[in-house]
């Protein structure tokens, strides 16, 4: 019973207002009474119930047992020197909100001066480090102890941003984060009558009428509301009930005010430190924040799509009838603080894995994300507990609350930064670059160079590196802070913002959608490093989500006819014969009998094997019996991130092997002008013409007067692979004219050493094409050269419906600080290097060139918009297209009238073996000389195009009556030769056969020892993601490429493999491209 202490309270109020007890009683209703005080009547009548457990007596009897409601004592909190702070600004006037702006410009001015004169004490050097550390300590101290005074002090935003800055482990020194961790939990909070007066106004019922229990001190406060615990009256269930505090959408209006003035004088002072659009965005999302009806809906969402994806994170249910726009009901998930993880005795006494409990939270936010566009943006301690479940994987399930800041993407958006993290994920520079377009990255063109978009890559890859200790993150934020002086020297000396990441130097315009992403993703982070979990991968683990995403957006029509991520040039449709078509060949070589089981089924069967083994992303394979289609499979999807399926006529990037195909025109063009009496370029006769020098139809070649032929640079014997310019860049990839005009003044010379020229043998075809047939543009030569024989080609690849190229592994993901601290010492020694004069430009080898820059030369740099050539690498054609031209009737008689298939030479080298795909021998006409080898020993030889990256076709003119021609196209790089060589010996085995160039010789196995211990190739392999990933990912390639690797084998298919053994070896699987760099790599 109340005592008599509030009794006599109680009635002295009422007695202030004109009213009795007995006229209070005997009105029924307390009509004169105020409806605040009728709150706090039923807030007192609640505890009582609650407390005693006796009912109490309508409002009519309540005068003369109510408590006192001015008293608002709280208790201590645990473990806690000081009282809970009280939420009491409700009635807040114009004068105490203009107080509240200026102490808060005051705290910043005094933090922003001590910060400065201890800098000025530092670079003084008169301190000794120790002392220097004890100052710094100190100040740090003293700051965020009054940042969180004030904080408690005034409330408001104010709260959420020291919540923000708790989640800052490693970033923000140590004192900052211990000291604003109590913000995500000892809060202010709103008195029980508060409380009640909103459960009434929202809900139109008195509390207790819905509740049969309810805690008068809340479980949890935060910035806008806090969470009691309550029984619900009707059905007995615990709940937690969420109350908005009275007045605090004021209160935030105007501290989103204050803190954009600060921000603005932040930026003043130091302009790297650019926040603005933080405090647009979340003065933007604070309307849906502050409208409880929102939160529901996004509790609701989450929680569905969560369930769906089988995520064992938990997101609370919402009561489906009491809510309102500043209070609703949900389930009571008793839970503990998500940072009881870093303690090893918690963990340890429940046998918990903090790595796949946070694991379990990362994938959660890429599913929200990524796949539904719906994600939380506030993810502190706070909002994050644990639920103990040994069912769980590591134990525990997380628990998200607080759905109060949350974000909505559109699909334009979500696909956009799901794109993003792929490209970071595979080192995919060109896919960066047009995700960031895509989402409206507006850079200054000025800064677009290659140097910044290479080091941006790596600054957004070390932002998202796997998570380190508090040690380690600090050591980083001071490299990283050392780099900012530097910096800010420069600029003062200069004038100018080189070397500067600041969004303001080099954004016109910052998507606000990723302003909120990357917050959400730095607290998480941050999360992470307070739980101790290091080695957290999380650029990885998001890059999975990301991928998935990006294939379910692909499959959905309205999606991938509308985003330009998907659009772009159709594919031509055209008519082609199919293997029921009357053109399927019937005649067979007597030599080459085919078994008994279809080509083509045997053909379906390995690449669906190698798809499931995640050795081949998209492929098609067509072969060709004279002119006659035997053969025409397609399988697979366009790339990683695009799962609509390929088919026919779906174009796969030519990447190596557009220096082959053009040759082909080259060789067409030849023909037609040899037959051309007084052409302009000396050529008398056909059998004469590759003999002509490259002088006749291009003078400057090589310093002009040079001796080389046109078989010399067909069949790569004219040095062009030691003529690299030597600051060759990604921009130089559509710098035809740039890169000729180069070759003209590098002195080439005969010679007889064949080197496989990558990409530079593309810029002189290209080159030629235009001198020798007037085509300016590589494209428009092939088709009309080839095109009349049955060649698709087409650029660029990688959109509309056509194949990608594709790289992706999955340690490629994975951001070691080894990397992030070789960027930082490249580009420190960058900047040491003294500004002389420019040298000029002289030629350098492959490998030297590869050195300077390795991701110029990376083959994903095909896929960009920059530009139509890309080094050749882009242009497109199908299987059939391929198969069809160089099986050609009219092909061959202009081969043998240039006696174009005459043995040239060979590299011997292990580089070129990789980048030639083993088929290292050239004709006079620069086509690669293969050999099949039967089960009898008989030996065919025939030609075509192998590129080491993937596609092939190859021609042998006595396998079968007219001819056998075989084309595979295939678009993931780093499978794809070996992914090749083994349908290659699909096909070859089906005519008793295999192929004999896949087999690397002995004199090539030296060459790749000496290959091994030369420091030319470490630039390429840290590339690749370090030494330690690729060794990872070969070794799953080599052990991807036995059978043993592949997925369980039908009954179907032990037949097949029967039918094979019975009749003789006629299987040879080629080595896998794994075997080799593992030599290279030792």
């Amino acid at each position: 019973q109340p005592c008599p202490d509030e009794r006599a309270c109680a009635l002295r109020r009422l007695s202030a207002m004109g009213q009795s007890d007995d006229v209070a009683a005997a009105a029924g209703t307390p009509s004169g009474v105020s409806p605040e005080l009728l709150d706090e009547l039923d807030a007192f009548a609640l505890r009582v119930e609650l407390q005693h457990g006796e009912p109490v007596r309508p409002r009519s009897g309540l005068a003369s047992t109510f408590q006192c409601c001015t008293s608002r004592t709280k208790p201590m909190h645990s473990g806690a020197d000081r009282p809970q702070p009280i939420w009491d600004t409700a009635d807040m006037s114009w004068l105490d909100f203009q107080r509240r702006r200026w102490n808060t410009l005051w705290l910043m001015k005094t933090v922003y001066n001590r910060l400065k004169s201890c800098e000025a004490a530092a670079s003084s050097d008169a301190l000794p480090e120790p002392e220097q550390q004890k100052m710094w300590n100190d100040c740090h101290r003293l700051n965020a102890r009054e940042m969180r005074e004030h904080a408690e002090q005034v409330k408001g935003f104010f709260i959420k941003a020291g919540q923000v800055m708790s989640a800052m482990v490693g970033v923000l020194p140590d004192p900052y984060t211990d000291e604003f961790l109590s913000l995500t939990d000892h809060l202010p909070v709103s008195s029980i009558e508060e409380v009640c007066r909103i459960i009434r106004r929202d809900l139109k019922r008195a509390p207790r009428e819905i509740f049969s229990e309810f805690d008068e001190q809340p479980i949890a406060s935060a910035s806008i509301a806090q969470v009691h615990r309550a029984c619900l009256r009707s059905t007995g269930e615990i709940v937690a009930v969420k109350v908005q505090h009275e007045g605090v959408d004021r209160i935030f209006r105007e501290d989103c005010s204050t803190l954009a003035i600060v921000a603005k004088q932040v930026v003043y002072w130091t302009p790297d430190l650019d926040f603005r659009s933080v405090i647009e965005d979340m003065s933007e999302a604070l309307p849906f924040e502050l409208d409880f009806r929102h939160e529901r809906r996004a509790l609701e969402r989450a929680g569905e799509v969560l369930r769906k994806a089988g995520n064992p994170c938990v997101v609370p249910r919402v009561h489906p009838s009491l809510f309102g726009p500043h209070i609703f009901v949900m389930d009571f998930v008793a839970a503990t603080p998500i940072i009881s993880l870093a303690d090893p005795r918690y963990c340890e006494k429940h046998g918990l894995d903090k790595h796949r409990i946070l694991r379990s939270l990362l994938d959660a936010f890429g599913i929200m994300a990524f796949k539904d566009g719906l994600f939380h943006s506030d993810p502190h301690a706070g909002n994050i507990r644990l639920v103990l479940d040994p069912s769980s994987p590591g134990g525990a399930r997380p628990v998200i609350f607080d759905w109060g800041l949350h974000k909505q993407f559109t699909d334009d958006e979500r696909l956009g930064v799901a794109k993003v993290f792929h490209s970071l994920a595979n080192l995919d520079l060109v896919g960066l670059f047009d995700a960031l377009a895509h989402l409206g990255f507006d850079f200054k063109p000025e800064m677009m160079t290659d140097d910044f978009r290479r080091e941006f890559l790596e600054k957004a890859r070390s932002a998202m590196k796997d998570t380190v200790s508090r040690e380690t993150a600090r050591a980083n934020v001071k490299h990283e802070l050392r780099e900012y002086k530097e910096r800010a020297s420069r600029m003062a000396q200069d004038g100018t913002a080189q070397g500067t990441y600041s969004p303001i130097y080099f954004l016109e315009e910052l998507p606000k959608c990723v302003v909120s992403f990357m917050r959400m993703l730095q607290i998480l982070r941050g999360l992470c490093c307070a739980a101790d979990a290091q080695g957290m991968p999380v650029l990885q683990i998001l890059s999975l989500q990301a991928r998935e995403a990006l294939q379910e957006g692909s499959r959905c029509e309205s999606l991938a006819g509308r985003l330009p991520l998907f659009t772009g040039r159709s594919a031509a449709q055209r008519r082609r014969p199919t293997v029921d078509s009357p053109r399927h060949w019937t005649s067979r070589s007597i030599d080459s009998a085919p078994d008994t089981v279809s080509l083509e089924a045997r053909v379906k069967l390995r690449l669906e094997e190698l798809l499931q083994a995640q050795r081949i992303v998209g492929a098609q394979v067509a072969v060709l019996q004279g002119e006659a289609l035997g053969c025409d499979v397609a399988v697979g999807a366009l790339s990683t991130t695009d799962a609509r399926p390929v088919d026919g006529r779906t174009r796969f990037p030519l990447l190596g092997a557009t220096p082959g195909v053009a040759a082909l025109a080259l060789l067409r063009t030849l023909r037609r002008i040899s037959a051309q009496p007084g052409n302009p370029f000396g050529v008398q006769t056909a059998e004469d013409a590759l003999r002509t020098p490259v002088s006749a139809f291009w003078p400057a070649f090589g310093g002009g007067g040079s001796d080389v032929t046109l078989a010399d640079v067909l069949s790569h014997g004219a040095g062009l692979q030691a003529a690299f310019p030597t600051n060759f860049k990604a921009s130089r990839l559509d710098d035809i004219a740039g890169v000729a005009k180069h070759l003209e003044g590098v002195p080439l010379r005969r010679t007889e050493q064949r080197r496989y020229a990558y990409l530079l043998q593309a810029f002189a075809m290209a080159k030629l094409g235009d001198c020798m047939a007037l085509q300016d543009d590589l494209l428009h030569w092939l088709g009309a050269e080839l095109g009349p024989l049955g060649l698709d080609a087409a650029a660029p690849t990688g959109h509309g419906c056509d194949a990608s190229i594709c790289r992706d592994l999955p340690e490629l993901s994975r951001v070691s600080m080894m990397e992030v601290q070789a960027g930082r010492d490249r580009r420190r020694e960058q900047r040491g290097e003294p500004c002389a004069q420019a040298k000029p430009e002289v030629a350098c080898g492959l490998l030297e060139a590869m050195m300077r820059d390795p991701l110029a030369f990376d083959p994903l740099q095909g896929n960009g918009h920059g530009g139509l050539f890309r080094g050749g690498m882009p242009l497109g054609a199908s299987a059939y297209g391929l198969a069809s031209a160089l099986a050609s009737g009219a092909l061959r008689e202009d081969l043998e009238a240039l006696g174009a298939t005459a043995p040239a030479g060979a590299d011997t080298t292990a580089l070129g073996w990789l980048l030639a795909g083993g088929a290292t021998a050239f004709t006079a006409g620069g086509l690669q000389i293969v050999e099949a080898k039967s089960r009898w020993g008989r030996r065919y030889q025939g030609y075509g195009v192998v590129s080491g990256l993937g596609p092939v076709v190859v021609h042998f003119p006595d396998l079968a009556k007219g001819g056998l021609t075989v084309a595979v196209t295939v678009n993931d790089v780093f499978h794809g030769r070996s992914a090749v060589a083994e349908v290659m010996s699909e096909v070859l085995g089906h005519y008793g056969c295999a192929p004999c160039w896949t087999k690397m010789p002995i004199r090539t196995h030296l060459d790749a020892i000496r290959l091994a211990g030369s420091k030319e190739v470490e630039p390429f392999v840290s590339a690749m993601g370090g030494l330690q990933a690729l060794k990872k990912s070969l070794t799953a390639a080599n052990s991807a490429s036995t059978d043993d690797g592949l997925r369980p084998r039908s009954r179907a298919t032990c037949c097949w493999q029967a039918a094979r053994l019975r009749s003789g070896p006629s299987h040879a699987r080629a080595p896998a491209i794994g075997g080799v760099w593992h030599r290279i790599t030792g």
